[in-house]
């Protein structure tokens, strides 16, 4: 097992400081849980038929979380980066077979803990077990407003949103990785990108 390095535990310990307050011995007992994982770009930290066996915090990366439909099509739904969690919360909590592929689209650094570990920190410290509530009640909160977006906002007012929300992601992601998060062709994504950007130029506006 290799040691997880300094400066990802105090990034560790940063991002769980946003939502509670752990000590310095605490948080040493915690980290005594984790695993360090690499990932080298394109390979997969979860996909079908796999069961999702941690809950992957990202140091470092970038992913593509896709759904699979029963007709074999790929839906992109998120991108998960630096301090998000990565992985199946239904299968991790079931034991049930993942409908998701999580892939790196650039090489990935990850601290992971596996579910009895998890459970024994939950009982241990209930400020980790607040802290788990919290993270899924924000992913399920994102998940809402993902579904109400898909529904009633078109095309540009999806894309406008993205690079409001995400606008470090831009200059990472492919054309065709962003229309696929929008739900749109990468051809129609490039003639809405260029009609945006020849907008805010003023390019073949009234005098």
């Amino acid at each position: 097992m290799s040691e997880i390095p300094a400066q990802y535990l105090e990034k560790f310990r940063s991002h769980l400081l946003k939502t509670v307050n752990i000590n310095a011995d605490d948080f040493r007992y915690i980290s005594s849980f984790f695993t360090l994982k690499t990932l080298r770009k394109k390979e997969y930290l979860l996909r079908p038929p796999q069961v999702s066996m941690h809950e992957s915090y990202i140091v470092k990366g970038l992913f593509q979380s896709s759904l699979i439909d029963d007709s074999g099509r790929l839906h992109l739904l998120y991108f998960p980066h630096e301090d998000w969690w990565a992985g199946d919360f239904k299968s991790f909590r079931t034991g049930q077979v993942s409908s998701m592929e999580i892939v790196a689209l650039e090489d990935a650094v990850l601290l992971q803990i596996a579910k009895t570990p998890l459970e024994k920190l939950y009982h241990r410290l209930p400020a980790f077990e607040r802290f788990f509530r919290v993270l899924n009640e924000n992913a399920a909160i994102a998940l809402q407003d993902r579904l109400v977006q898909h529904f009633s906002k078109d095309s540009e007012k999806k894309y406008l949103d993205f690079l409001k929300k995400y606008p470090a992601l831009k200059n990472r992601l492919t054309n065709r990785q962003i229309a696929g998060f929008l739900g749109v062709t990468p051809e129609y994504f490039s003639l809405m990108r260029k009609k945006i950007l020849d907008r805010d130029r003023g390019v073949g506006g009234h005098p």
